[in-house]
């Protein structure tokens, strides 16, 4: 007999997580903005907030693409700064180089594991020969000559 100890964790469904990430994700969002507005946000508030909200986006919108989510947070991170500065007259760079970086950074986590499915599936193919723009196998990209030629079993010029 097998015992398993039982967390409440283990009860939360990935529909569950998803919806509690986009409250977290609001209010990430919401305390950041009032951090700017009102600039009492300091540069380790605005990275440890910037992790906050990339994880909660990230997690609150499963079908949308990594690099559209956290683009998007970049940009509304230096529009923020920037109306910061408008307001109070100083450039915080160090704020903004830290929020933009953090970002970076699970952008980077993001790719690497990217690198890492890739290697298990394909772990002999050319990373230009691997076209992952596909839908359900068919390529969205439109086909090479050389790829053309492949399929009619003709030589390709």
């Amino acid at each position: 007999m097998i015992l398993r100890m039982r967390s409440p964790l283990d009860m939360l469904t990935p529909g569950q997580i998803s919806r509690t990430a986009r409250v977290v994700a609001v209010a990430s969002a919401v305390a950041l903005g009032f951090g700017y507005v009102t600039d009492q946000l300091s540069v380790t508030t605005a990275g440890v907030g910037s992790f906050f909200l990339a994880c909660s986006l990230l997690l609150a919108a499963p079908r949308q693409r990594a690099t559209e989510l956290l683009g998007a947070a970049t940009v509304w991170q230096c529009f923020a700064e920037f109306l910061s500065t408008v307001q109070s007259g100083q450039f915080a760079m160090w704020r903004l180089g830290v929020s933009i970086a953090t970002l970076g950074c699970v952008m980077a986590v993001i790719r690497v594991q990217h690198l890492r499915d890739l290697t298990r599936q394909s772990p002999d193919i050319q990373l230009q020969h691997l076209d992952r723009r596909t839908i359900n196998g068919m390529g969205i990209l439109p086909r090479t000559d050389a790829q053309l030629a492949e399929l009619r079993h003709e030589e390709a010029a």
